[in-house]
């Protein structure tokens, strides 16, 4: 039989790792510009489902967000949630607010090669004014 100061450090130990694991449950590169970079669809075996979102604005630049699950146990729903968060930070640190355009999905069965995937193309572009002629800060 093992001494509890054992038993304590494995189970710490089995604590750190099944944190470290969910912690790391998606993975994506920066947010990049749409029209100078591919999309991470390309080329890829398991192709997505596109949705056209709305068209973009004249004069504001487009951007790439991607977000892929590391297993096949994270859900399609919080891999798109975690892409429009980055997107909605990051028109957020710009004083803008985020208008998607397109949005890319993976397909199911999410199996090893087919995990779940987002690619959302947005643009930052200024806040509606709020009643009163003032700028919303909300977002």
């Amino acid at each position: 039989m093992k001494p509890a100061s054992s038993r304590r450090t494995s189970r710490a130990a089995a604590m750190l790792g099944a944190a470290v694991l969910l912690s790391s449950c998606a993975g994506a590169p920066p947010i990049q510009p749409a029209a100078t970079t591919p999309s991470h669809f390309d080329g890829n075996a398991y192709a997505g489902e596109t949705l056209t979102l709305d068209r973009p604005t004249p004069g504001e630049e487009s951007y790439r967000v991607f977000e892929e699950a590391r297993t096949g146990m994270v859900s399609l729903q919080s891999v798109r949630s975690s892409a429009q968060e980055k997107a909605g930070a990051y028109c957020k640190s710009k004083g803008r607010t985020v208008h998607g355009l397109v949005e890319t999905a993976a397909r199911p069965p999410f199996i090893q090669g087919n995990f779940a995937r987002v690619e959302l193309i947005f643009e930052c572009v200024a806040r509606p004014a709020a009643p009163g002629g003032a700028t919303s800060a909300k977002q």
